[in-house]
């Protein structure tokens, strides 16, 4: 896939909202079906309180 692609379909995807309770924040997420899971890999929120991820382009919002 290229970068062009990538991104592309990282902007159709819907932000997953986030809590506290929710971390430390891995992806994929417990309730993620199991055919298109990946190693796991935690993040790190930005000052904004988003994060994705670097597999699978899945994006963040942490909610307060």
């Amino acid at each position: 896939m290229s970068s062009q692609v990538a991104k592309q379909h990282a902007e159709k995807q819907e932000v997953i909202k986030v809590k506290d309770s929710d971390l430390p924040l891995h992806c994929p997420m417990p309730e993620q079906t199991l055919w298109n899971q990946h190693p796991r890999v935690f993040m790190a929120f930005d000052n904004d309180g988003r994060a994705s991820c670097p597999y699978c382009g899945n994006r963040y919002q942490l909610i307060k």
